[in-house]
């Protein structure tokens, strides 16, 4: 993955699609936010990115441990 800081210039959009074309972008802004531009057929990079996501992690975390789960015996009781 190739990072870019675009606190002191601009590409043009066009630019950074052509250099996402050959590698995932890390574009950093200068007030400190982070965005990823990747082609949307590199599914192995995009899962890759996701498991190193922290905040992505976390959040499928809390979801998982939000829920009770319910036997297959108790759901099959309750379906008759």
């Amino acid at each position: 993955m190739k990072t870019i800081d675009i606190s002191s210039g601009l590409p043009s959009i066009k630019e950074l699609l052509d250099m996402a074309k050959k590698e995932s972008l890390l574009i950093k802004t200068k007030d400190g936010e982070s965005f990823v531009i990747s082609s949307t057929d590199e599914f192995d990079s995009e899962v890759e990115l996701l498991r190193k996501n922290h905040k992505f992690l976390s959040m499928l975390d809390n979801f998982k441990s939000g829920y009770e789960t319910i036997p297959i015996d108790e759901v099959e009781k309750h379906l008759r």
